[in-house]
């Protein structure tokens, strides 16, 4: 009988169909292979809270034992002999290894160190060839020799989503690697670790479509369970059969309440309470360990899910604290769920299983916990970091502390000073959080614009970001440089209708200020107030809304 290989002998046909090979980084930037992406390859989707939570498994997975770290999965299409292969899939991973290593050189101080980095990019041609429309601009920005330390000369809000999102992260690695956590050495450590001890799996085809077919095939057989199914799924087919009816009844109550994505992100916060600590596991498999699901399953849903839900809606709801609190604390909460919707909930939970809501210090509680939240989030701290100070809190709430006693609802020194410097930032407006900044703002002086939306709200520049030459704006702002360098600052932005913000567009400062002036809007109307505008006026806007910010939060 013939074979179903052929003639070739049994496993020939898969080797010679697929190859599959693990590879460490320096592997894979060996030089070996360029990796073009195909003209129709996804967007660069990754953001800052994807960098940072990379940059800090690397650093944790250096202090493990053994030290070592696992970057996923990467689909090729290359021929043997072939140099040149596509890369279908591990787009987010390639070009992020590509801004860490580039970020790193250019950091470098040693020449020779700089080209054993710079040979990670580089080697002959650059290992990673984006698109041809944006091969040039990485290039530019990220893979030539200094390519990271050059300011963009366009406007963000202009650039694409992919271009945007290098940019935000390429500088958020080079002011996390730049900072007083990193010496020298630290640097070089980590560059050796992700070059020697981080590895990547890496399938290859012989042919493109080959490739294509195969990752959609992946994705369509892929049983497509949102993380609350399959939560759902898990923990309900492994509670005692004589449970599970009413178990999924309850289940399904809590998820009416409050819709599948925070019901998910409750299982995980139940976890962080039960276990005290961040797992890499799924949620359903450390909830199933510690609560005995397979004997106590009813009884882990109707003692800790059933109450955490009601008072995860409580919260939501703005129902919480005793009668008098509760408008300033739903406003700390919505404040709070503006800049990030999950994280901070444990803590909450935890306050108001300890103390009871009524509690009259319940409202100081959150209203330093509204502040501590922001400021996390404003001074770059990622997902990893933001979760482990969350733990350090609960850990401090065992103790029974008071508001004013829980140090880690305070703002150190570093937290706040690199608070200040985002909010400096000469391209504050690329920052995904910037519009909702500019409504904190716009609450602290008494009014609440609501979202953004194109249709009703809009963010302004107020010195335009771009403009013609005979414009009565270039007598103050000669060049394209002094544009630059301040039409992306805080100060320089507010909000607008999107009917004036269409009049104002690249209006002079006489017609835009008149605009302002009779904006519905708070920061229009202060704004309008002043006679030019300078950068000095940029500058001194810039302080001013921050100081707005710092006597809400009780800091100045």
């Amino acid at each position: 009988m013939r074979s179903l290989h052929g003639d070739a002998g049994p496993g020939d046909y898969v080797t010679n169909y697929i190859s599959v090979k693990v590879l460490s980084v320096r592997e894979l930037f060996d030089g070996a292979h360029t990796y073009h992406l195909p003209w129709f390859q996804r967007a660069y989707a990754w953001h800052t809270s994807e960098v940072g939570r990379l940059l800090t498994n690397l650093l944790e997975a250096m202090a493990a034992s053994p030290p070592r770290y696992f970057l996923g999965k990467i689909m090729l299409a290359t021929t043997d002999g072939n140099t040149n292969a596509a890369l279908v899939d591990g787009h987010q991973r390639v070009m992020t290894l590509t801004l860490l290593y580039s970020v790193l050189r250019d950091i470098e101080t040693d020449e020779t160190q700089r080209a054993a980095l710079h040979a990670f990019v580089q080697n002959g041609a650059f290992h990673l060839q984006p698109q041809q429309a944006l091969a040039p601009f990485v290039a530019h920005y990220v893979q030539e020799l200094g390519a990271t330390q050059r300011e963009v000369d366009a406007s963000l809000s202009d650039l694409s989503e992919t271009q945007r999102n290098i940019i935000e992260n390429r500088d958020y690695l080079r002011t996390e690697l730049a900072s007083d956590r990193f010496s020298e050495k630290s640097r070089r450590d980590l560059a050796a670790f992700l070059a020697n001890n981080c590895n990547i799996l890496r399938c290859s085809v012989a042919d493109e479509d080959e490739a294509w077919r195969i990752l959609q095939i992946e994705e369509e057989t892929r049983v497509d369970f949102t993380p609350t199914d399959r939560a759902k799924a898990t923990l309900l087919s492994i509670v005692p059969d004589d449970e599970r009816s009413a178990c999924q009844r309850y289940w399904e109550q809590c998820e009416a309440l409050l819709g599948a994505n925070d019901l998910h992100a409750l299982l995980g916060h139940l976890r962080m309470l039960r276990l005290r600590n961040l797992s890499d596991k799924p949620v359903e498999a450390d909830l199933a360990r510690a609560h005995a699901m397979d004997s106590a399953g009813l009884a882990f849903i109707t003692e800790e899910l059933v109450p955490a839900a009601d008072l995860v809606a409580r919260i939501r709801a703005g129902t919480i604290g005793a009668p008098g609190t509760q408008p300033a604390i739903a406003a700390h909460v919505r404040q709070m769920s503006w800049i990030d919707a999950q994280f901070w909930m444990p803590a909450a939970l935890n306050w108001l299983v300890r103390r009871k809501d009524a509690n009259g210090e319940t409202l100081e509680f959150f209203r330093r916990l509204d502040r501590l939240v922001w400021f996390l989030r404003l001074s770059g701290a990622d997902p990893v970091k933001r979760q482990r100070h969350i733990l350090r809190l609960l850990g401090e709430m065992d103790k029974g502390e008071s508001p004013a006693g829980l140090h880690e609802l305070n703002i150190s020194k570093s937290m706040r000073e690199a608070a200040l410097e985002s909010l400096r930032s000469p391209t504050f407006d690329s920052k995904h959080y910037a519009t909702r900044l500019l409504r904190r703002v716009s609450v602290a002086l008494g009014q609440d614009p609501g979202p953004t939306h194109a249709s009703r709200l809009t963010l302004e520049h107020i010195l335009p970001r771009s403009f013609l030459p005979g414009s009565p704006w270039r007598a103050t702002f000669p060049n394209r440089k002094s544009v630059q360098s301040n039409a992306h600052r805080l100060g320089n932005l507010t909000f607008l209708t999107s009917a004036d913000n269409q009049v104002a567009d690249t209006s002079d400062w006489s017609a835009k200020r008149r605009i302002l002036a009779n904006s519905e809007y708070v920061l229009s109307k202060r704004a309008g107030v002043a006679k030019q505008w300078t950068a000095e006026s940029i500058n001194a806007r810039t302080e001013e809304l921050i100081d707005v910010l710092m006597k809400s939060w009780q800091l100045s």
